[in-house]
C-alpha cells in the first residue's frame, strides 16, 4: 500500500522540479549552449543579414556558394503545396532573390 503512495509523491516532486527548472531557464530543450532563437518577426524591408539568416547561411564565400542547395532544402520543407505557409515561402524566395541580386551587382 505504501509503494503506490511513494511512487506518486516521487512523480509529483519530479514534475514540480522540472517545471521550476524550465521556468528559471535551467533547462533548454532543443537548444545548444549559447544558442538562442531570433527575436521578433521579419523586417519591413529585407536586408542581406536577414536573408542569410532565413536561409541558414553564413555570410562567407562558402556560405554564398551553398545558396541554391539551402534554398531548395528550405522550400521543400515549407512549400505551400506540401502544407507550408505561402507567406513563409514568399519570404524564402525573397531572401534568395535578394542575395542573388546583391552578389551579381557590378
Amino acid at each position: 500500500m505504501a509503494t503506490p503512495l511513494i511512487v506518486g509523491i516521487g512523480a509529483i516532486t519530479a514534475a514540480v522540479a522540472v517545471r521550476h527548472a524550465m521556468r528559471t531557464g535551467a533547462l533548454n530543450f532543443g537548444k545548444k549552449a549559447g544558442q538562442e532563437l531570433a527575436k521578433g518577426g521579419f523586417k519591413a524591408k529585407m536586408d542581406r543579414a536577414e536573408a542569410m539568416q532565413i536561409l541558414g547561411l553564413k555570410d562567407t564565400v562558402a556560405g554564398r556558394a551553398k545558396l541554391r542547395d539551402a534554398h531548395r532544402q528550405i522550400m521543400l520543407a515549407n512549400h505551400p503545396d506540401r502544407g507550408g505557409s505561402p507567406y513563409l515561402a514568399s519570404k524564402i524566395n525573397e531572401a534568395r532573390d535578394l542575395i542573388d541580386k546583391l552578389d551579381k551587382r557590378p
